[in-house]
């Protein structure tokens, strides 16, 4: 845990940081890397560095703003929003990150210099209970279309939980994976997320046909061992062709892989 105040520099900077590692993560069924392009025609790599370098100054307006509403730091959110479309020419790379990391990093700049409260912590018990659900809002996204048409939480009821797919998933995941290098511990990570998260972008583009499916991948990959078993990357690699095939993504595991990226970072700060 964290025993000195960081900087609103410094945590957006973590988020930067675990933002580019989520784009190196390779094989990652579906989504856009360093190698390829994956699932999606409309951006690339490049696309996605843009709009880290674009989004990164809100995130430490964020964690400056750690005392604030809900309604001022979604204020925040829509700035980072416009920024990202504009470096981007209208895509949508990094919406999803934008809520999770924009409220973990809220969360890490209000979190007093000698306290151990995890960060999801922190969020659930200051914002969750504002944190609007999908049958409250109006449809003005694929997300809520998502989760009223399949009747799930999506990515606001993780929110509002305090992210257990991080702390559940994610990161036991990813430290149990870590003697086996970083790389491998992120692909490690994904793939614990993916069984389990309520994916909107996965239901999107699959329905619950393509969800099941992309569950029933994580389970096979980790039941055979995951990244300890020496086939692993191929492994990997064989259900990313197949998720490209489908044209399948999972844009919402790939934020929860960044966001615990980030709180991993964040626990190891001195």
């Amino acid at each position: 845990m964290m025993t000195m105040a960081l900087s609103p520099r410094l945590i957006a900077q973590c988020a930067a940081d675990a933002l580019r590692e989520e784009l190196e993560t390779y094989p990652k069924p579906g989504l856009v890397s360093l190698i390829d392009n994956g699932s999606h025609s409309d951006m690339d790599a490049r696309c996605f560095l843009a709009s880290i370098e674009a989004i990164t100054p809100g995130f430490a307006e964020m964690a400056a703003y750690a005392g604030s509403s809900l309604h001022d730091l979604q204020q925040i959110g829509l700035g980072m929003e416009q920024a990202m479309r504009a470096a981007t020419n209208g895509r949508n790379a990094h919406r999803g990150a934008i809520f999770c990391l924009g409220l973990l990093c809220a969360a890490a700049g209000a979190r007093p210099d000698d306290s151990t409260e995890f960060l999801g912590d922190i969020v659930a018990r200051r914002w969750g209970g504002e944190i609007p659900q999908a049958d409250s809002l109006e449809i003005h996204s694929d997300g809520v279309v998502m989760c009223r048409r399949y009747q799930m939480g999506g990515v606001r009821r993780e929110a509002a939980l305090g992210f257990p797919s991080i702390y559940q998933l994610g990161l036991p995941a990813y430290r149990h994976a870590i003697p086996h290098g970083r790389p491998a511990a992120r692909v490690q990570a994904f793939f614990a997320i993916l069984e389990h998260c309520e994916d909107t972008t996965l239901l999107k583009r699959g329905g619950l046909e393509g969800r099941d499916f992309a569950r029933s991948c994580a389970r096979s990959f980790l039941d055979a061992g995951g990244v300890a078993d020496p086939g692993w990357w191929q492994r990997a690699r064989e259900i990313h062709h197949e998720f490209v095939r489908r044209n399948l993504t999972a844009g919402g595991v790939a934020d929860l892989l960044a966001a615990t990226l980030f709180v991993e970072d964040m626990e190891r700060k001195p």
